[in-house]
């Protein structure tokens, strides 16, 4: 039975850097999980957009993607260098996982990491501390149990979420919003598409398990921002 999320998590990824990015909005679907008050995502305020056509979780297959042009593009000057991350801590739900920079496969999506204990930095786009939107995503669960972002949809708006760079700094990210999304509809404009804010956006799988289509039936995305150091 392929119930467990190596290939559930590759079909969400597959499509994020698809040619649409820069057209869906998120959706009145949506559960707000957690949420700041300076936050505009709520189930009364989001817009419908055009569903983003996935393809199947095994084939692996995506729509032609821009290869020009860089998911979390700033919207703004930013002289900011950022980081490129190594670790990931969230002191609230006990994760402290290597990440591993994740490219594009070779049908044009995103490549995530085999193992079900570390996280994929997107490497194509924003490095976590610029200006725009970084994102990491990781496994829900995996063959043997529960993976690394397992209790990811159990953080709070004001946790903390710390990333240390390979050069032995570190920046730290407050949440501001957890959503969850439609299994087709996550809103891709607002993960990775530009922002002036320095924002980490991270993904994995939630809600209930739908057998027929082996597959979960929604997205969870925690929104971040970067704190900045007193």
């Amino acid at each position: 039975m392929k119930r467990y999320v190596y290939s559930i998590l590759l079909g969400f990824l597959v499509f994020i850097v698809s040619f649409q990015l820069l057209n869906d909005e998120p959706l009145e679907e949506a559960r707000v999980l957690s949420s700041s008050p300076q936050s505009q995502t709520t189930t009364e305020t989001v817009k419908k957009a055009e569903p983003v056509p996935l393809a199947a979780d095994d084939a692996l297959k995506s729509a032609p993607i821009k290869k020009n042009y860089t998911p979390g593009t700033i919207v703004q000057k930013d002289e900011a260098k950022g980081l490129i991350p190594v670790r990931l801590e969230i002191p609230s739900i006990d994760v402290d996982a290597p990440v591993q920079p994740q490219g594009y496969t070779d049908e044009g999506g995103m490549a995530v990491p085999n193992s079900v204990t570390d996280v994929g930095w997107f490497e194509p786009g924003t490095k976590p501390g610029k200006t725009g939107n970084a994102v990491i995503a990781g496994h829900v669960d995996g063959q043997y149990g529960p993976a690394v972002f397992y209790d990811l949809k159990k953080l709070e708006t004001g946790d903390d979420i710390v990333v240390h760079g390979k050069d032995g700094g570190t920046l730290t990210f407050a949440v501001k919003e957890v959503v969850a999304y439609p299994v087709d509809d996550a809103p891709l404009r607002k993960l990775f598409g530009p922002t002036n804010e320095r924002s980490l956006n991270l993904i994995t799988c939630t809600g209930p398990y739908d057998n027929d289509a082996q597959g979960y039936t929604e997205r969870l995305a925690v929104y971040t921002i970067m704190k900045e150091k007193q």
